[in-house]
């Protein structure tokens, strides 16, 4: 008995991310006033060349063609008129002095990555790790997008992201964004907790190699309500 529990549990996640990325699922049909597109970390340190940490996410960005994909997204929600938001990752001067500071984390803060000296000083900003990807801001910068205050670990438990999106109607989540297994994963499970329903976009993410990125898939297949391609995203949002 004890073998086959074994057995059934590691062969479930399995069976769940075959599933997920089989593509069997009816496609959803995504309301426009109760749905948006969330972007996390899009920002240079992961997406551009000059990036502290494009390195380690270049070849599963090019694989997947990420940034392709994820300026598709943003493009798509602007045609029709959904609420596009974007989450990011910014490190200031006073974060540094934290004790508790987890793993990464601590790594992140002492090699200044997503830096910036304070949210109010401009100074050294723009075209910084910390700033948005050239090839976004025209999506970002209309106005138009809900930009949140930035999130200090990987979920959106230390900002306002989930006041934002209720505020505003919103009860489905179309996700993408940087990094796969860590601040899309964690975004996708606290929305799920907090009675969202959730789509993430499977190739408008990256990750730190090819592990990474399938465990993350594994996750959102069995956390998620489902996993998509861009193509079949946006053919939901009627596009």
């Amino acid at each position: 008995m004890k073998k086959l529990l074994q057995s059934v549990a590691f062969a479930l996640p399995v069976v769940f991310a075959t599933a997920a990325m089989a593509g069997d699922a009816p496609l959803p049909k995504f309301d426009r006033e109760h749905t948006a597109v969330l972007i996390t970390d899009p920002q240079n340190e992961f997406l551009s060349e000059k990036g502290k940490l494009n390195k380690l996410l270049a070849e599963n960005l090019a694989e997947l063609g990420t940034v392709d994909n994820i300026e598709k997204l943003m493009a798509g929600t602007k045609k029709i008129g959904m609420t596009l938001a974007v989450d990011p990752l910014v490190y200031t001067e006073l974060d540094g002095t934290w004790k508790n500071a987890g793993a990464l984390q601590r790594q992140l803060l002492d090699m200044k990555a997503l830096h910036r000296t304070a949210l109010n000083d401009p100074k050294g900003f723009e075209g910084s790790g910390a700033d948005f990807f050239d090839r976004y801001k025209p999506y970002i910068h209309d106005g138009k997008t809900v930009v949140v205050a930035p999130h200090k670990m990987y979920g959106p438990e230390s900002n306002d992201l989930v006041y934002q999106l209720r505020s505003r109607g919103i009860d489905t989540v179309v996700l993408g964004g940087m990094v796969a297994n860590l601040c899309v994963d964690s975004h996708m499970r606290a929305l799920m907790e907090n009675g969202f329903r959730v789509w993430v976009v499977k190739d408008a993410v990256g990750a730190p190699g090819a592990d990474a990125y399938k465990a993350a898939l594994v996750d959102y297949s069995m956390i998620a309500n489902g996993v998509l391609t861009t193509a079949e995203a946006l053919k939901a949002m009627g596009l």
